[in-house]
C-alpha cells in the first residue's frame, strides 16, 4: 500500500513539472542550399543545433543561399509559428544586418539571400559575416539562438560604405578624437569663515577709539566738574555698547545679512536715545547758566 502511495505521487511530481516547465524553440530538417547558374558551385548542408556550417559559404555572382527548416517546440515536437524569426548578419567590420525570415502557420520557414537581387541592406557592408538564427515566441517558449557559420558576398556587388560623421579625416597634424578637459560643476560653494587674524584685527580696530578715549579722558578729568548724568545717557551708552558687542560678534560667528538687521534696529535706537540724551544735558546746562 505504502509503495503504491509513492508511486502514485511521483507519477504526480512529474505530470506537474510537465505542465508547468517551459518548453524551448527548436528546429528539425533544417539545410543549406547552395545553387549557382553553371551548377559549379551547388551544394546542400544539412544543420543540426548547435552544429554550425562545416566550412564558410563564398557566394559568386549569380549564386542563391537558402535556408529552409522547420520550427517546433521542444517538449512536443510540434511544429509552432514563433512571434519574431530573423537571421543576423554580423559585420566585424561595419555594422551588423537582420532580415526577417518567412514563416508559414505550420512552423516551416525559409529565407533566400540572391547575389542577382540582393538585400539592399547587404550591399552597404564590407561582404563578410557571421550568420546567426534567431527565434522568439515571446514568454512562451525559451527563445533560440543558433550560430550558424561565416557567409561571404562578392565583392562586385558591394557598395562604398557611406562615412559616418565620425569617420571624417582629421586635419593634417591633430588627432580625430582626443581627450577633452572633464567638466565640473558646482551648484553651491562651501561657505566661507573669516580666518582669526583678520578677528583679532577687526576687533583691535573696533576698540581703538574706547582706547583712545580713556587715554584722553584721564587728560581732562581735573578739570571737568563731574554731575550725575540723566537716565537718558545711561540708555544713550547702553545702546551704543550693545552696537559694538553687535559688531565685536559679528566678526567671530555672524554672517552679513544677519548683522543688518540688527544693526540698523539698533542704531535707529542709538540715533534715538542720543537726541533725547542731549536735550536733557542742554536744559540742564542752561539752567545751570551756561551758554545756549
Amino acid at each position: 500500500m505504502l509503495t503504491s502511495l509513492r508511486r502514485l505521487a511521483v507519477i504526480g511530481l512529474v505530470a506537474a513539472s510537465s505542465v508547468v516547465g517551459k518548453g524551448a524553440i527548436g528546429i528539425k530538417q533544417a539545410k543549406v542550399a547552395v545553387t549557382s547558374s553553371d551548377g559549379l558551385g551547388d551544394a546542400t548542408y544539412t544543420l543540426k543545433e548547435p552544429t554550425p556550417l562545416p566550412s564558410p559559404i563564398a557566394l559568386t555572382e549569380g549564386s542563391t543561399f537558402k535556408l529552409s527548416f522547420s520550427i517546433i517546440d521542444t517538449s512536443s515536437g510540434e511544429g509552432v509559428y514563433p512571434q519574431q524569426a530573423h537571421l543576423l548578419f554580423e559585420d566585424p567590420k561595419g555594422d551588423d544586418v537582420t532580415l526577417p525570415i518567412s514563416v508559414k502557420s505550420n512552423g516551416k520557414a525559409q529565407i533566400t539571400i540572391n547575389t542577382a537581387k540582393p538585400h539592399p541592406a547587404l550591399l552597404s557592408t564590407h561582404g563578410n559575416f557571421h550568420l546567426t538564427l534567431l527565434l522568439s515566441s515571446l514568454d512562451t517558449l525559451e527563445p533560440l539562438l543558433y550560430p550558424l557559420g561565416e557567409l561571404s558576398l562578392p565583392p562586385s556587388l558591394l557598395k562604398p560604405i557611406p562615412r559616418k560623421r565620425h569617420d571624417l579625416p582629421p586635419r593634417q597634424g591633430e588627432p580625430a578624437f582626443q581627450a577633452q578637459q572633464e567638466i565640473f560643476h558646482t551648484f553651491k560653494e562651501d561657505p566661507k569663515t573669516v580666518g582669526w587674524t583678520l578677528s583679532i584685527i577687526g576687533v583691535v580696530i573696533t576698540l581703538a577709539p574706547w582706547t583712545v578715549l580713556l587715554g584722553l579722558l584721564g587728560k581732562i578729568s581735573p578739570s571737568l566738574n563731574f554731575q550725575t548724568p540723566p537716565a537718558s545717557s545711561y540708555i544713550f551708552l547702553l545702546v551704543l555698547g550693545a552696537l559694538e558687542a553687535l559688531i565685536f560678534v559679528y566678526w567671530l560667528r555672524l554672517k552679513l545679512y544677519h548683522l543688518l538687521p540688527a544693526f540698523l534696529g539698533l542704531s535707529v535706537i542709538a540715533t534715538y536715545t542720543g537726541i533725547v540724551a542731549l536735550r536733557e544735558l542742554r536744559a540742564r546746562r542752561l539752567k545751570a547758566g551756561g551758554a545756549p
